[in-house]
């Protein structure tokens, strides 16, 4: 028969016992449900949405995903999620292969975070806001209900968030619902980014103001792929990191295998492009034109809508190299 010391130490034993198991049960639970993401059993998952992830993701000890059902959280290549972190997208929120959100990051709303994007401690991306002077007399959490079942004209309560691709946000800083940050832009530890930003800014503050450029962003009228000068200008969606092009070089050009690329050139009315399919036909399509690309070299032009923003294109079958680009 057990005396009282002896069932209590029993049952402290049996207690400390069931805890040491819960990272194991957790990790378990994560291999088979999340098979190949390298997730920490101490982080936690609700996932209700879309969740998609890349090769080589991982995901640090006490970070929280939670993903409704009508939402979806995309994880790129080598996307690295630290302690700590939370990710919470009512909409969407993507971030970039090979992106990085180190410890205590909170990225809540509609955000995209660009391929290759270094975030520093504590940074803050939320897309999303709150309304008190619509009627002012009113509560704010009714105001937004009336924004909500659409009784007024008023904004929305998600104004997305974008982040350019190579962009290094430092520690503590924060970026405002409805802000886009344009490619290869720094912003300054503690700083509040209330404003666009265009490329290659450097912006510290509150609010942030830019302060240099790290380089002078003029669009040429033709780009080639061998020129490292003008890799700025392939401007999202390829394989731009210095081992990923010493790997490509036998694909004859920039390769982009994901759903999307963009290139920005001088004004003109056309881009011309000069692609193949690395595997599979693939369609590429921008405004209103549509190609369907071979393995072999072809040379096709796109109608461009805007001089001052890149082309976009949207692709889809699989992965595409491109060597040459230029205004038409």
């Amino acid at each position: 028969m057990l005396n009282a010391d002896t069932w209590r130490s029993a049952l402290t034993r049996g207690a400390r016992t069931a805890v040491s198991r819960w990272p194991l049960a957790a990790s378990v639970r994560y291999r088979l449900r999340y098979p190949g993401l390298g997730i920490d059993p101490g982080a936690f998952c609700d996932i209700k949405g879309r969740f998609e992830y890349g090769a080589q993701c991982a995901i640090g000890v006490g970070s929280n995903l939670i993903v409704p059902t009508t939402a979806r959280l995309l994880l790129g290549r080598k996307a690295y999620v630290g302690r700590y972190v939370e990710l919470g997208p009512g909409g969407t929120i993507e971030v970039g292969d090979q992106a990085s959100l180190q410890d205590r990051c909170i990225v809540v709303g509609d955000v995209s975070i660009g391929r290759y994007c270094l975030l520093s401690l504590n940074v803050l991306l939320t897309s999303g806001k709150h309304h008190f002077d619509l009627e002012p007399h009113l509560l704010i959490r009714d105001q937004d209900r009336m924004v909500e079942g659409g009784l007024t004209n008023s904004s929305p309560l998600s104004r997305p968030i974008l982040i350019g691709e190579d962009c290094w946000l430092g520690m503590n800083s924060v970026v405002m619902p409805g802000v886009s940050v344009g490619r290869g832009c720094v912003i300054g530890s503690n700083s509040v980014v209330t404003s666009d930003l265009p490329p290659y800014s450097v912006a510290v503050g509150v609010p942030a103001r830019i302060i240099r450029s790290r380089l002078d962003f003029v669009p040429p009228r033709r780009l080639d792929w061998q020129d490292v000068s003008v890799l700025p200008y392939f401007y999202s969606g390829f394989e731009l990191a210095q081992a990923e092009r010493s790997g490509n070089r036998p694909a004859g050009g920039h390769v982009a295998s994901g759903r999307s690329f963009s290139v920005w050139l001088a004004e003109s009315e056309q881009i011309g492009l000069r692609i193949r399919a690395l595997d599979q036909p693939v369609q590429v399509q921008a405004n209103d034109t549509t190609a369907l690309i071979g393995q072999d070299w072809q040379e096709v032009s796109f109608r461009r809508s805007g001089a001052s923003a890149p082309c976009r294109f949207a692709f889809s079958g699989g992965s595409i190299a491109i060597s040459e680009v230029w205004a038409a």
